[in-house]
């Protein structure tokens, strides 16, 4: 079993094991997804989608155990996406998760150490002068990222690894974990990312991720396509490995 599958197995079995629900609503976006069963989740999207053409497929499970069980067989990218999102409904961040930004974990660990962050986080710009070195890989890349492919190179040298959540619905987390030196502090950031046990077992020493306040508004920005940071009724969170 490969790293990136061992990951979702890991987690589809922490996810089923919480109390299955109907699968009541989904929303898509240009960059998130979100599904509601009892609690709502989010999930990134892939990129290229937008709320004109978005769809959820006609097949949707009905219920989110359902639709988690098929994140670990073959998986249209919109459907992972969805799937993602049930297990993030599913999955209650925990009573030690603690209001955090993404972006104040990483500099507190980050200073004076070499940072690789995978993904273009909104906040990366202005974090680089705090870092003895800093590098961000990106499949898409803007003006100083690296492109993704450059991540052998420069993952096996972070002190601190940033991998954003939405690797867990493209399919390269287990690939990036498998370049991360064993000493590395390793962070899943971003809307997608599980509050799941099971991450920390498996070299992740904290997840900041979100927690849906308010599934209605939260559902509705997600359909007007708008971005994490304007989406209302959710709050940042990080959880850290004892």
């Amino acid at each position: 079993m490969n790293t990136h599958l061992r990951i979702l197995t890991a987690l589809a079995e922490e996810a089923l094991a919480a109390p299955d629900a109907p699968l009541t609503g989904t929303a898509l976006g240009n960059c998130l997804s979100a599904a509601r069963a009892g609690r709502a989740g989010l999930a990134s999207l892939p990129h290229g989608s937008d709320p004109a053409s978005a769809q959820a497929p006609d097949d949707l499970p009905e219920t989110a155990h359902e639709l988690v069980r098929l994140l670990t067989g073959p998986c249209p990218p919109v459907t992972a996406s969805l799937a993602v999102a049930a297990m993030n409904a599913l999955l209650s961040p925990p009573p030690e998760a603690r209001d955090a930004k993404g972006q104040n974990v990483v500099l507190k660990h980050g200073r004076d150490r070499r940072v690789v962050v995978v993904g273009h986080f909104p906040f990366v710009e202005r974090l680089a002068e705090h870092f003895e070195s800093f590098h961000v890989l990106e499949l898409r890349p803007r003006p100083g990222d690296l492109p993704a492919e450059s991540a052998g190179e420069v993952l096996p040298k972070a002190d601190v690894a940033v991998l954003t959540g939405s690797s867990l619905v493209n399919g390269t987390l287990g690939g990036l974990m498998d370049l991360l030196s064993p000493d590395a502090f390793v962070m899943l950031l971003g809307p997608s990312a599980p509050f799941a046990r099971c991450l920390f077992d498996l070299g992740f020493d904290v997840v900041a991720g979100a927690e849906v306040t308010d599934p209605e508004t939260a559902m509705d920005g997600v359909g007007k396509g708008l971005s994490f940071r304007e989406l209302k009724g959710v709050r940042s969170l990080a959880w850290f490995r004892k």
